[in-house]
């Protein structure tokens, strides 16, 4: 099979050239042609090895594993390259990578064009752009298009539509490189450079069931579109985008009676978003900041907006499942959702709410039955796709809780087990009779690929793995899974407050919703998290107390200095806690 981008490079870098020679996995050279890119004029052309030798002798090497693409900052362009790749299983005859390790490298060896202010605040894009290459999640492949679903696939498999590019057939909005690799993807010469990176999570298991042997796939794919983490940004934009939208497919790759001529598939779709209304939860310090939906905006006009584009996307019928508690904080969004959605009338879309934490309260994990019960009928109404029948899903569920994370990760997985045994009867695997609860080999393995990708995509939101995981992964909640969630809970409030401002930035920096030089650099980039204003000396003060606090229980039995300290550390802390929007790291380079 020919491959659809190239492989491997070997890049060459001297002083005024990056040199990119195309490979194959074995290392040998594929053709004369080479990309080189000038790093004084900036110029990205394809030159002839015969008639323009890369100038080997005086360049350092680096084998890559494929281009990001190149990225405007304030010390010019950056060359961002994949380093270190690990293959996470083959799908369809394709190698599926994820990208382990990136390099950012400057077309400018040095810096004394810019100013010492423009030089600090240059570093601290670099070191943004940086962790968002490397962060866990990034997946490619040189010759199978992961943006795509097997339905969509087998759909738009037209010869004119397969003699295109990989990168000219991928969905955009689902291409983390869209925005560094543009400079070539715009030219079609240059598209068999353009490797379309995902941003999510795949998943390949061998399996062995009854006999037949198969493989189990999860491919989660995070659009572009409105990125984004926990609190920060939340709900729809004015265009429908939906905050931690995720679409997950399972496909299950079946060689019947153990030949690749004889190759099936099946897979289910299934989605999950924030609660498609404008509403927003700033953190604030507080360990639930308490949502807010502002009186003048039109809800149902951002609900309709959402949900045509969803149909617009995968067609068929959406069902809404809504895990939100029905009472309480939750209740001010997941009760709005209710009332908007039966405004909304839309022929296409079902709302079905259930209130998890009431209904499974003191663990009582039995009862999500009443919410597989309710979803089933829905479930054998819209099937599954099929490539040996031609068959296709007919209607998509659409899962929510607030974060979308921990208790959308119990729904999806149920749903997909309950879809699971129907596919492996469709392909003659598993009989009507038979239960997977009796397959324990077999269930290990579809609980821990779901558990895994359920703490992926809460790792990206959220900065730690999900929550109640250890339900996902052995179908109950035990004491060792309870503490695990007290320290995960512990971590993202940190994160969330401190941190996760900077990951926003960022994210916005590599898919090119800040852009330097022409949007300039907030005054208050590289300003520190504590500075020397009124916020500066109160944090100073609460630690300054709350050690002399420490030091007079210690080593004093002078209570008043004691009791004194602490009313000070406590005067500090509450004006700390009253006023948390000042105190938490909010994004600088782009504002929800």
């Amino acid at each position: 099979m020919p491959f659809e981008v190239y492989e491997r490079y070997n890049l060459y870098i001297t002083p005024d050239l990056f040199c990119i020679e195309p490979r194959r996995k074995d290392g040998s050279v594929v053709g004369e042609n080479y990309l080189r890119i000038d790093r004084i004029t900036n110029e990205v052309d394809l030159f002839s090895n015969a008639k323009n030798p890369i100038p080997i002798a005086q360049a350092e090497v680096k084998a890559i594993y494929g281009l990001w693409g190149i990225i405007p900052l304030l010390g010019g362009n950056y060359l961002c390259v994949i380093t270190k790749a690990s293959i996470i299983g083959i799908l369809n005859g394709s190698e599926i990578y994820h990208a382990d390790q990136s390099e950012a490298i400057p077309y400018q060896i040095g810096q004394m064009h810019l100013t010492q202010r423009q030089r600090s605040f240059n570093n601290v894009y670099v070191d943004m752009l940086k962790s968002a290459l490397n962060q866990r999640g990034f997946y490619f492949s040189y010759d199978y298009d992961l943006s795509r679903s097997m339905q969509w696939l087998s759909e738009n498999s037209s010869p004119d539509f397969r003699d295109r590019a990989l990168y000219d057939r991928a969905a955009v909005w689902y291409l983390w490189n869209n925005y560094l690799i543009s400079p070539l993807s715009r030219r079609a010469e240059l598209q068999k450079y353009c490797l379309p990176i995902i941003h999510g999570f795949v998943g390949i298991r061998e399996c062995f069931l009854k006999g037949h042997a198969f493989k189990l796939v999860i491919i989660s794919r995070r659009p572009i579109e409105r990125p984004g983490v926990r609190f920060i940004v939340r709900g729809v934009d004015a265009n429908g985008s939906s905050a931690n939208f995720v679409e997950t497919e399972q496909i299950i790759e079946f060689d019947n009676g153990g030949r690749v001529e004889t190759r099936r598939w099946t897979s289910l779709l299934q989605l999950r978003g924030s609660i498609p209304l404008l509403w927003s939860q700033k953190p604030n310090l507080k360990w639930q900041p308490q949502p807010y939906m502002r009186p003048q905006d039109d809800q149902t006009e951002a609900f309709v907006s959402h949900m045509k584009e969803l149909r617009r996307r995968y067609g068929g019928t959406h069902v809404i499942v809504n895990l939100v508690n029905q009472k309480g904080r939750e209740h001010s969004v997941g009760g709005e959702l209710a009332r908007v959605s039966l405004q909304a009338s839309l022929d296409f879309v079902r709302y079905i709410p259930f209130d998890f934490h009431r209904e499974c309260k003191n663990l009582n994990w039995s009862r999500l039955s009443l919410l597989r019960d309710t979803l089933k009928p829905l479930l054998r109404e819209f099937g599954f796709f099929s490539s040996a029948e031609n068959r296709k899903q007919k209607g998509f569920f659409r899962t929510n809780c607030m974060d979308c994370l921990d208790r959308t990760n119990v729904a999806q997985a149920m749903i997909a087990k309950e879809s699971l045994k129907d596919q492996l009867i469709h392909l003659g695997i598993f009989a009507e009779q038979d239960d997977l609860d009796h397959f324990d080999t077999f269930l290990f393995v579809f609980r821990n690929l779901w558990a895994d990708n359920g703490d992926e995509i809460s790792r990206q939101y959220a900065g730690t793995g999900a929550l109640k995981t250890d339900y996902t992964r052995v179908g109950k909640r035990t004491t060792h899974g309870a503490v695990q969630d007290g320290i995960n809970a512990l971590t993202r409030y940190y994160k969330n407050n401190f941190t996760d401002g900077y990951k926003l930035d960022a994210m916005n920096l590599l898919l090119g919703y800040y852009k330097l030089p022409e949007m300039g650099a907030p005054e208050d980039l590289d300003r520190p998290l504590v500075s020397w204003d009124a916020n500066g000396f109160a944090v100073v003060g609460a630690v300054f107390s709350m050690a002399m606090t420490l030091l007079c229980v210690l080593i004093s039995e002078n209570m008043t200095a004691t009791i004194f300290w602490f009313v000070i550390f406590l005067a500090f802390a509450a004006f700390i806690y009253l006023n948390g929007e000042e105190f938490v790291r909010k994004p600088k380079l782009k504002k929800d």
